[in-house]
Order: structure tokens, then C-alpha cells, then sequence
């Protein structure tokens, strides 16, 4: 079937339509005349109680269909052609007031980034128990007893204490569940889950995902699910729409759709999801599109490498014994309360392995890497050792630099890692320019190298940070990070914010430069197919221990720790009966 002929058949998804996205252009004005279309002539169906997938990669469309439905476009936004209905009525292009009988009230939106869609500067409990009352009947001490209610559907523990926080003071995965809590508050007939399990561990995703399956299934509730996790789609849709450059590429029933796609990019969609029961060497997708040469580059990181002078057979990195406390701080009605992040880990590291981190969100995985950077101390009583010195003993301006050079990050969301006022050049070079370790001639020829390096072009040092897509900063961090000469990085959460196809190149990436660099990691993720494709060993922790170690062809398909099994239970997979 070929790509016009998809479009041309039958879309309805049921007997019943609750939402219709009928031949949608939404077009966007640009510099020069120029015109950007986000969404061209797209149609699906929605019916009540179904699941609908919305798969494809940034810049296929896929948020743009829940901001057209909820009055969310952007000032410029120009709807060329169709329209959205809900119930029949025509809900695309009204005036505000029009939007307040249908936002929370009929259409929830479950948003992909928890730290932006929850205002900063107030608790949690007043912003669930605003959208109650907002939304529903209930008021008063009804309105907060409902309110820790649905945050114990969504998994949020000691839940009425939560009340009283601020988003600031909760992980990425809590703020998500407090999100989707919100979003469920008036229980709509539509909920739009952009992206909803992008920030969260697998047993707290399943939690969710099955929370939402109930609502469809109980209370009727159809739900768009914008996702890029092909394992979340199989299990939870019952419908797919794959989108690319904002166009319809295929559709179908989900089982059609993951295992037996007739367009090339929807099978090249299924080839990039990593697995956890098979190794493979590299994904199938396209290489770097912009790499002209990268002999320079890679000449320059390995002329400055710094010494690696290691006995033989010992590790690069040893931890031993390191633990962490925090201590809250007390409040008016509240004593300090103190909590251990991290509880005697010991482990090593050789040179040129990549060492896996996986465990729930505060299971310790990022700790461990802040300690290890220096971001955090430990309690006392441990050691680590780095290149056979105890990094303690680094007192020195000239030590504590050439420890930090070796020693990189990169950084979980590719969007707030990077500073939105240097140019993509200065973020790479910046810190080697104030060091006074490269002239400013020096420092634009390094930056253009490096993006070469990881895949862009040369003439993107010059562009800001806002003129890139996830998967295009990521690699700029990726660049930053390898303009120190650095023996070990620390990926912390790496892809969990990129699509699949995105994340699967830059894994391959990963993997062609520590083969060419020789570079050590420590890979922290809570995607344990990903780990299983990237790393040598694995840690799995729980609550600051670890529970499970050892290689990860053994420990990710025949674990021995309950811990590790009730882990790989909870992971969406790909499988039809």
C-alpha cells in the first residue's frame, strides 16, 4: 500500500466518533515568506473507551494535534484547512471562553514535561485542589480528601504530605504522576497523554499506563497516547496513526501496525527499538548526515588525551563504601527529618567497559554519579579512587582540573543542559576559554570539529540553542563533553527525553566513539532494553543498595534478586498472543 493509497481508505477507529480530526492543515508563518506546515491534511477518529497511539519522531506533528484541540496553538498559527470535533462540535479555532467549558472538563492533557506544565511557585496540593474545584462539584476538606485520593491512583506516595510540597522539592517522575493526577481530576471524556511515561521507572510506568487502561476501559474514557515507546504502544493501544513531517504515513490496528508495517518508515521505526532479550551491535538507521571528516577531531581528542597511568588490571574508577544522607529541613510544625539517598555501594570500573546504573526513581543511580563528579560528598567513611589516586587527596587548582577534564557528563534533558544564551559553539568551548585553556580562533575551529564529530554541521556553532531539536542538543552535550579530553563520562538518563529513531542513532554514536576514544561510562537509565545494549555489567539498585550485579547478559534475562525480576516484569514489551 502505498502512502497515498493509506490515506485514501476508511479511517474511522469505531462505531462512534468522540473526536474527529478531519483533513487538518495547520500552517505557520515564517521569515521570508516562507510557510511551515506542522500538519498536512490529517485526519484520524477517535472513539470513547479506545486507546489511540500517535507514534513518529519530532517534527511529525504529534503535539500539535492535542494543542489544536485544546486551544493551545501558537499566536502565529494559521489553521489552513479542516477541523477537530468533539461530539460532533466543531471545538478547533474558538474563542477562549469556548476552551474553558472543554479544558480539564472534557479534554485532560497529561503533559511530557512535568517541571513546566506545574507552576513553581505553588504547592502541590493548590494547584490539584484548583483544578478540583475548577472542574467538579467538590469543595473544601471534599476537594482535598479527593485530591489525595487520585494521587494514590497515580503511585504517589505519602501522598497527603505531598500536598504541602513544591515541585521543586519532588523528582521528575513524582511531578509526572502529579500531572497525570490533575489530568484525571474531572474525569474527561478525552485524555491527550503527551509523551506521559518519558520520566518515569518501569513499575511506576506500568502503574500508570494501567491506571489509564482502566479509565478507557471503566469509565469510557477514549485517550490519544503520543508516545515514541513502541513496547507502551503494543500494550496499551488498540489503534495506531504513524505521523512523519506532519503527513499520515500508515494506520491501522496495532498489531498490524508492530508486526507487519507496509511503509519503509514504519518499519524503520520497529528496527530501532532496543531489546532486552537479543544484543545487537548497532541499530538499524540511517548514519550522521552531516559528517564530512572526522580524522581531525578524532586526532585532536586523542593527541590531548589526558594520562591514563593505571596499574595493570586495576580499575579506572573504585568506589567503595560510599553512602549519602540528606537531612531535610525543619519546619514550623516539622523537625529535620534525615534520609539515605545512597548505603555502602561498592563497585569498579574498567577502562573502556560501559558500567549500567538501573533502579526506580530514588534508588540512588544519580547520587552515585554526583559523587562521583564531586557535585555531592559522601558520608564519611568511604573512598574513591580514580586512576589509582583517592580523589579526596585532589587539593590542588592543577589536580581538581585535570580530574574534572577526565571526568564528563552528559546530562538527561538535552533542553536545560544547555545554556539558551551561548551560541551552540560557546556551549561547547566555554569552560576551555575561561580555563584559559584555548584562544577564542582555537576554541570556533574545536567547536566545528566536534559538531562534525557527533553528526551536525560546522556552520551550527553559530546557531542558539532553541534552533535545534532534542536529538541535535543532545549531541551538542555529547560535543561538550568530549572538548575536555575526558577518559570517563558519566551518561546520566541520556535518551529518556529523544524518539526512538533519534535515540537509536545516538546510541550507535555512543558506541563508535568509545570504540574510537577508548572512552570509559557509567550509564545511568531507566530503560533497561537500553542498558542491556550498552553496557558490559550492570548495577541494580533499590533504595541506595545495590540488590543484583553483574554482567548484563546474565542479570537482564536470568536475574536472581526478586528486585531485578519484578523490574524486568513491569517492562512493556512488544509481544502479541
Amino acid at each position: 500500500m502505498t502512502q497515498s493509497e493509506t490515506k485514501s481508505v476508511d479511517q474511522t477507529a469505531g462505531p462512534q466518533s468522540l473526536m474527529k480530526v478531519s483533513d487538518l492543515t495547520i500552517a505557520y508563518p515564517m521569515e521570508e515568506g516562507e510557510i511551515f506546515r506542522a500538519l498536512k491534511k490529517l485526519s484520524i477518529d477517535i472513539a470513547p473507551g479506545q486507546i489511540v497511539g500517535i507514534v513518529g519522531e519530532s517534527g511529525a506533528g504529534k503535539s500539535t494535534i492535542g494543542k489544536a484541540s485544546l486551544g493551545l496553538l501558537d499566536d502565529n498559527a494559521i489553521i489552513e484547512t479542516g477541523s477537530v470535533t468533539l461530539d460532533g462540535a466543531v471545538i478547533s479555532g474558538l474563542l477562549e471562553e469556548g476552551y474553558d467549558a472543554i479544558r480539564g472538563k472534557k479534554i485532560g492533557y497529561i503533559y511530557q514535561n512535568p517541571m513546566t506544565a506545574l507552576n513553581p511557585v505553588l504547592t502541590i496540593g493548590e494547584q490539584l485542589i484548583e483544578a478540583i474545584e475548577a472542574n467538579t462539584e467538590k469543595r473544601g476538606d471534599d476537594a482535598r480528601d479527593y485530591a489525595i485520593s487520585l494521587l494514590e491512583k497515580a503511585e504517589v506516595p505519602y501522598a497527603e504530605d505531598r500536598l504541602s510540597k513544591y515541585p521543586h522539592q519532588l523528582s521528575g517522575g513524582l511531578c509526572q504522576r502529579i500531572v497525570f493526577a490533575i489530568a484525571i481530576s474531572a474525569k474527561p471524556d478525552l485524555i491527550i497523554a503527551d509523551e506521559p511515561t518519558t520520566a518515569l521507572d518501569v513499575t511506576v510506568q506500568k502503574a500508570v499506563l494501567e491506571t489509564l487502561r482502566s479509565l478507557a476501559k471503566q469509565d469510557n474514557i477514549a485517550i490519544i497516547l503520543i508516545t515514541h515507546d513502541m513496547s507502551v504502544v503494543a500494550n496499551m493501544c488498540d489503534y495506531v496513526y504513524v505521523l512523519r513531517y506532519g503527513e499520515l504515513v500508515e494506520h491501522g490496528p496495532t498489531r498490524q501496525i508492530l508486526t507487519e508495517p507496509k511503509e519503509d518508515y514504519s518499519r524503520e521505526l520497529m528496527a530501532s527499538i532496543p531489546r532486552i532479550d537479543h544484543y545487537v551491535e548497532r541499530f538499524a538507521v540511517p548514519g550522521l548526515g552531516n559528517v564530512k571528516d572526522r580524522t581531525r577531531a578524532l586526532a585532536y581528542l586523542m593527541e590531548h588525551k589526558t594520562d591514563q597511568t593505571i596499574p595493570k588490571g586495576e580499575p579506572l574508577l573504585k568506589v567503595r563504601n560510599i553512602s549519602k544522607t540528606f537531612v531535610s529541613e525543619a519546619g514550623i510544625f516539622t523537625s529535620a527529618s534525615p534520609f539515605k539517598a545512597l548505603d555502602d555501594v561498592s563497585f569498579d570500573v574498567y577502562s573502556g567497559e560501559t558500567l549500567g546504573i538501573v533502579g526506580e526513581s530514588g534508588s540512588g543511580k544519580s547520587t552515585i554519579g554526583r559523587i562521583i563528579l564531586g557535585l555531592h560528598e559522601s558520608d564519611p567513611g568511604h573512598e574513591i579512587l580514580y586512576k589509582g589516586r583517592n580523589i579526596a587527596e585532589l587539593t590542588s587548582r592543577k589536580d581538581r582540573l585535570a580530574h574534572c577534564m577526565s571526568l564528563q557528563c552528559i546530562f538527561q534533558d538535552p533542553y536545560s543542559s544547555l545554556n539558551p544564551r551561548m551560541s551552540a559553539g560557546n556551549n561547547i568551548t566555554y569552560a576551555l576559554q575561561s580555563n584559559g585553556l584555548l584562544s577564542g580562533s582555537a576554541a570556533r575551529e574545536l567547536a566545528g570539529d566536534l559538531l562534525e564529530l557527533v553528526g551536525l554541521s560546522r556552520s551550527d556553532a553559530s546557531k542558539m540553542p532553541h534552533a535545534f531539536s532534542g536529538g541535535e542538543r543532545q549531541r551538542i552535550g555529547i560535543a561538550r563533553a568530549l572538548s575536555f579530553r575526558p577518559d570517563f563520562i558519566f551518561c546520566d538518563e541520556p535518551t529518556s527525553a529523544l524518539d526512538v529513531t533519534v535515540q537509536a542513532e545516538l546510541l550507535n554514536l555512543l558506541k563508535d566513539l568509545q570504540d574510537e576514544l577508548g572512552l570509559t561510562m557509567l550509564f545511568v537509565s531507566h530503560d533497561l532494553a537500553v542498558v542491556r545494549q550498552m553496557c558490559d555489567r550492570v548495577l541494580v539498585m533499590k533504595s541506595g543498595k545495590v540488590m543484583e550485579a553483574g554482567p548484563c547478559a546474565e542479570v537482564l534475562t536470568t536475574p536472581k534478586d526478586d528486585y531485578t525480576k519484578s523490574l524486568l516484569d513491569a517492562m512493556p514489551r512488544i509481544v502479541f498472543e
